[in-house]
């Protein structure tokens, strides 16, 4: 069976750039071509689309409006805009209006492909973790699997940049399946997301990397922080904050030394959901992130009123920003905004020497990635406390 082709909305008033885009694209996807912000909310209206890429600058309704409107009418849309404008000012109000991406021009047709493809891939998780429940018996082995205790805690470290000092680790879940071996969350979240598991799941996840956060604070590591990812679901329930309450006095370790992750893309969706939850945990002493910061449908209004103390930039854009002048513009506004806003600033994704001195340059709070170390099992971290003052970062590079 032939898998059907992805959907394109291509919106230029250039009709050399549209041509461009259409015939390029168009060995990949089904394009469909509009020269203004009208012809393209009136095709909206009668077809779908799984992308749209359009031009900033139009006459009578400029691109941004017409990225206003279509979140409007056809929320969940994935939208890369384009511009002749080579400024952070222009990305800027392409993300604050909604934008997944952002092209300038002149553009290569390189840079245009794996846009697009990062871009349609963003539409696939959003998909995925909002489709129907697959069958009943992946829910039962799902629920058997937390029963059986098949989950683990995997523990990446997180750096701070200017020292190379080790200030804490994200907690990662894993399913160490009977047969399939383990599993990364890809796997399993959404479907743990769509029938609930995920609440149990997420208050193991949470107890386990608490636990362990106290046992490294008694190796010596007073000041060691410990960061779990918390589900739009988990964050819905009024309990939470209660749950996190009782596990920070079950296990003995300070607020302080708990922050939570939470997706931006949970705010793009309802500003509304969570943020009580959030303010009690904040009241408490644990920190706030915001996950994945820069992929989600950016209304950037929301940074001030959150009351969260970090963002973490998407590994998307340190990937590139050491060769790309324009993810490196995207990587010195995020940080410059952060910083006035007094917020930290943890860099995702760090793989090269080339990455971490530029975001060293930035003054960049911290990071993780590869470079320093890939996600590795508890006894691995706590080989490493037990070295006391001869710990080296290497070790944990080895052990990965």
């Amino acid at each position: 069976m032939i898998e059907e082709k992805s959907r394109l909305l291509i919106v230029d008033d250039d009709q050399e750039i549209q041509s461009i885009l259409v015939e390029f694209l168009g060995c990949f996807y089904d394009c469909v071509a509009v020269n203004s912000a009208e012809a393209a909310l009136a095709a909206l209206a009668t077809q779908p689309f799984d992308l749209i890429m359009t031009d900033i600058a139009m006459g009578r309704m400029s691109g941004l409006e017409m990225v206003r409107q279509i979140l409007i009418h056809v929320p969940g849309s994935v939208i890369i805009m384009i511009s002749g404008q080579r400024n952070i000012e222009s990305a800027i109000q392409a993300m604050r209006a909604g934008a997944f991406d952002y092209i300038t021009k002149p553009f290569e047709l390189g840079e245009v492909a794996a846009v697009t493809r990062r871009a349609l891939e963003q539409r696939k998780r959003f998909e995925s973790a909002g489709a129907p429940a697959r069958s009943d018996e992946s829910s039962k082995e799902l629920s058997a699997a937390i029963s059986n205790h098949e989950f683990v805690v995997h523990y990446q470290p997180q750096v701070e940049i200017q020292t190379g000092e080790i200030v804490g680790v994200e907690a990662l879940v894993r399913w160490q399946h009977p047969t399939r071996g383990l599993l990364l969350p890809a796997d399993f979240i959404p479907l743990a997301e769509r029938n609930g598991a995920i609440l149990q799941l997420g208050e193991s996840v949470l107890r386990a990397a608490c636990t362990q956060a106290r046992r490294w604070h008694d190796l010596g590591l007073s000041n060691f922080r410990v960061a779990v990812n918390v589900s739009p679901r988990q964050l819905g329930q009024e309990l939470l904050a209660e749950t996190v309450a009782s596990l920070l006095q079950e296990t003995g370790l300070r607020a302080s030394s708990l922050e939570i992750e939470i997706t931006e893309s949970l705010f793009m969706h309802d500003d509304g959901i969570g943020i009580q939850t959030l303010t009690e945990l904040r009241k408490m002493g644990v920190l706030i992130s915001i996950d994945d910061f820069g992929t989600g449908y950016s209304s950037l209004s929301y940074l001030k009123r959150l009351p969260i103390d970090s963002i973490k930039l998407d590994a998307s854009f340190v990937k590139d920003a050491t060769t790309d002048p324009d993810d490196a513009a995207l990587v010195i506004a995020i940080i410059a905004l952060a910083h006035n806003l007094r917020l930290r600033v943890i860099a995702e994704g760090i793989e090269t020497e080339e990455q971490l001195n530029l975001l060293r340059s930035l003054r960049c709070d911290e990071g993780q990635g590869y470079f320093f170390g890939r996600p590795v099992a508890e006894d691995v971290i706590t080989a490493w406390a037990k070295q006391g003052d001869h710990r080296e970062l290497l070790v944990l590079r080895e052990a990965a």
